[in-house]
């Protein structure tokens, strides 16, 4: 990726937000991709430090932002709002943005640094914006007002994103068809993040997480993102804790922390999902459905589905195709 040529003294950490500002002389992104269908992709890197920047424009716009520290430790992010909020590699942002901003990267240790800018433009994301907006609001969160950017372990899909998103913008410039799919990706990894809004926004306080460790709700993440993402496999409790490397209890308790939700609810869901793609989308026979994702009495299967659904396999084929 594209370096800034601007590194700042470790001196000047407790600068002021304009100061850093000056200090970087508002660099330019290292490299961008995107700008279609309502996002765009920014790739931001440094040594000691860099920044994204945004001019104010006539037309007021919301951002949904997606900030991810791809390298670097010990990396303070300077908004000119709020008191500076301390990251590490593997974290991500999610944060609304209106549409004037300039965002600072500092590397305590004055090491190389690399962000991810990805921006949704709210116009395009209407239906979802308000209906996260309800379920932040739920929990007495504003976040256009308050502005309270949400931290959180930055999940698989992202990581592979970055990753793919990284070796492409070095082997070759990007066209038109490579703009479009980095777009697509970067919706699918939102998709991703905000099957798991419940688990970000609660922000759960430390007497409620007291009794996990942090390693242990990290364990019970990757056991989600597994299920959901392999519905098929033969899981169960016992199987999932012998993969992620836990204890049944702690698993339990930390799920429905997490979540909200029990293992076989979450992990029924993800198989329902995948059969109704199925049987809309092939001919594939309902016994191999069945099979496929994890079942093995297609009678059994046939209840799940009608309770899912409100038809029989069958008959949500019929109607459909």
């Amino acid at each position: 990726m594209k370096h800034c040529s601007n590194s700042i003294p470790i001196t000047n950490i407790n600068s002021t937000h304009d100061q850093l500002i000056s200090s970087f002389d508002k660099a330019p992104l290292g490299s961008s991709v995107g700008d279609c269908l309502g996002c765009q992709i920014h790739t931001l890197s440094g040594y000691g430090g860099c920044t994204s920047h945004q001019e104010g424009q006539n037309k007021k716009t919301t951002f949904l932002r997606l900030l991810t520290v791809v390298k670097g430790d010990n990396i303070r992010w300077h908004n000119g709002k709020d008191e500076p909020k301390q990251l590490q590699k593997g974290k991500s942002v999610l944060i609304f943005s209106e549409n004037t901003f300039n965002d600072v990267f500092i590397s305590e240790k004055e090491s190389y640094i690399e962000i991810a800018d990805i921006r949704f433009d709210c116009n395009y994301l209407s239906p979802i914006y308000q209906q996260m907006s309800e379920k932040f609001q739920e929990s007495g969160i504003n976040p256009q007002t308050d502005n309270i950017p949400l931290v959180f372990n930055t999940i698989i899909e992202i990581q592979q994103f970055i990753n793919q998103l990284q070796t492409e913008l070095t082997d070759k410039e990007s066209g038109v068809t490579d703009n479009l799919l980095a777009v697509l990706q970067a919706y699918h990894c939102l998709s991703k993040i905000l099957d798991q809004l419940e688990m970000i926004k609660s922000n759960k306080t430390d007497h409620e997480c007291s009794c996990l460790s942090s390693r242990t709700l990290n364990k019970v993440r990757k056991a989600h993102t597994l299920i959901t993402s392999k519905p098929g496999e033969n899981w169960s409790i016992k199987e999932i804790c012998k993969e992620v490397g836990t204890n049944e209890t702690s698993f339990k308790r930390g799920f429905k922390l997490l979540f909200d939700n029990t293992f076989s609810k979450v992990l029924q869901q993800a198989r329902m999902e995948v059969a109704a793609k199925e049987l809309l989308y092939t001919d594939k026979p309902i016994i191999d459905i069945v099979y496929n994702i994890g079942y093995s009495s297609p009678s059994y299967f046939s209840k799940l589905f009608k309770q899912y659904s409100g038809e029989k396999p069958l008959q949500y084929r019929r109607q459909r195709q």
